[in-house]
């Protein structure tokens, strides 16, 4: 960090590499603290604007930031929607309770990505909140056909069966 990047995409990019090493080894402080960074050189970093409200919302910290990043992040991909994004989007509605808007959300993720055992599984959390546990079940299994290693989808069929 003693050196000059005069270049804001490139520093918004080297910054954000830091803010993922960070949260992989659960120093989250530090985490946050270089995706502020790297905002702060390109606010419009979609891939950061995504990975950090993710991460804030699987924390359940800072949603209402969370929030305003992944609604960014999907106006600046609305001619190119990535499913990932979308799903980021609904997750952090998910968390703030929101959980209509989350449905809209994860359906249109859905409609881009029909082989993600994540999507579904995120759907069926929806569901579950919404009241819909047969519709729950129901993506729980897709998601636990398309990855029969995910334990925790499969603890969530056995419980509520």
């Amino acid at each position: 960090q003693d050196f000059i990047i005069d270049d804001n995409l490139f520093a918004s990019e080297y910054y954000s590499i830091y803010g993922e090493i960070y949260h992989k080894i659960e120093n989250f402080n530090k985490s946050d603290e270089y995706y502020d960074l790297s905002l702060s050189y390109n606010n419009e970093n979609v891939y950061v604007l995504n990975n950090y409200s993710y991460y804030l919302s699987l924390r359940g910290e800072k949603l209402e930031l969370a929030l305003d990043m992944t609604r960014l992040c999907n106006e600046l991909t609305t001619n190119n929607p990535n499913s990932s994004f979308l799903d980021t989007y609904a997750w952090v509605l998910y968390k703030l309770n929101l959980f209509d808007k989350a449905k809209a959300q994860i359906e249109k993720a859905i409609k881009l990505e029909a082989n993600s055992s994540t999507l579904f599984d995120h759907y069926g959390d929806i569901l579950f909140k919404l009241g819909d546990k047969t519709g729950a079940l129901s993506e729980w299994q897709r998601a636990l056909s398309i990855d029969p290693q995910k334990n925790e989808i499969r603890n969530k069929i056995i419980e509520n069966e």
